[in-house]
């Protein structure tokens, strides 16, 4: 009898477990349920590319159709497709895809999913990353090579590869912008390393001009690196502002003329005297007058902006301010001027 009592007992505590193990899966969830089994994608250390693309599989795991509403990525630079509807038990995607012309170094960026999920109704996906050159040139960004009327600037590139296995070679440099500088290009401190050294022509006038300088080598990724060079040649004399916008204005239309606008320059020198000779605008619709604040060392240049008459489509007015001084070095400082129709 006791020996009928433990068999029975052993049946009824097996009897769940057989049940477990008859199950294909987990109990599906009531109504749609979206499973994905990462929410970041992280792309590593990459050399550029055109578009930096992932798909992120969307798992159905309830009992109803999942629908995907929106997926909205948080910039311009990223781009998204996605299936709309997927089935009970069924597969889907979301697929992200980041222009590579818009990134640089390390990036992070997301996108909001909404479904008809109503556990997890929103939920944000990200992809991440580091872009590196193929020539690696440091500092990075833009060069600046700025100083004051003979001074000597100068500053130092260092240019390496980041390709692996690679006997990397420059094999030459130029540039745009030859007659505001000069570079030379030495063996660097390591190997397949190079330093260019730049300097600014200390003969420039007072100046402020933008070119390229463009590496070759042998990489196989990248034969030309362009490099932006910022050239700025300062004089003992400052202006503040060296450009006078006068934004959005309503020029005249009909009998009804606008009210003249005024802006002003100010105008100083680092040292010794100056003197304001005269000033002149290129646009008639300017008109400056000289206010000297400290006689001999600063100035203030109104300039009176009056709006012409409403031509047919868009209606720009621009002009120079040519301020003539008594400084041999800098015989005319000239400031910019731009005013725009309504």
């Amino acid at each position: 009898m006791r020996k009928r009592l433990l068999a029975v007992s052993l049946c009824l505590a097996l009897l769940p477990l057989q049940a477990m193990a008859q199950r294909p899966g987990r109990a599906s969830a009531q109504g749609p349920r979206m499973e994905i089994l990462s929410l970041d994608y992280d792309f590593g250390k990459m050399f550029h590319q055109d578009k930096y693309v992932h798909s992120f599989v969307v798992h159905n795991a309830g009992t109803e159709d999942l629908v995907i509403k929106d997926v909205s990525p948080s910039c311009g630079c990223t781009a998204a497709k996605f299936d709309h509807v997927i089935p009970p038990g069924g597969d889907g995607q979301i697929e992200l895809a980041i222009d590579g012309n818009k990134v640089a170094g390390e990036f992070n960026k997301s996108a909001s999913v909404i479904s008809n999920d109503p556990v997890r109704p929103h939920i944000r996906l990200t992809l991440a990353g580091h872009e590196i050159p193929y020539v690696d040139v440091e500092p990075t960004g833009t060069v600046t090579l700025h100083g004051r009327l003979g001074e000597p600037v100068e500053q130092d590139l260092t240019i390496s590869s980041n390709e692996p296995n690679l006997d990397f070679k420059v094999l030459g440099v130029t540039s745009n912008i030859d007659d505001k500088m000069t570079y030379v290009l030495e063996n660097g401190a390591n190997p397949h390393e190079y330093t260019l050294k730049l300097y600014r022509n200390p003969k420039l006038p007072s100046l402020s001009t933008y070119g390229e300088l463009f590496i070759r080598s042998n990489s196989t990724g990248a034969p030309v690196t362009r490099v932006q060079v910022h050239v700025q040649t300062r004089g003992s004399i400052d202006l503040s502002p060296t450009v006078l916008n006068y934004g959005d204005l309503k020029f005249a239309e009909g009998a009804v003329a606008p009210k003249p606008t005024t802006k002003t320059v100010t105008v100083s020198r680092t040292g010794g005297q100056l003197e304001i000779t005269e000033v002149s605008v290129s646009n008639p619709n300017y008109r400056a007058v000289v206010d000297p604040v400290t006689p001999g060392q600063q100035y203030r240049v109104h300039v009176t902006f009056s709006p012409p008459a409403r031509t047919p489509g868009k209606q720009t007015e621009a002009g120079e301010l040519v301020i003539h001084t008594n400084d041999p070095q800098e015989p005319t400082v000239r400031v910019q001027l731009i005013a725009r129709a309504l």
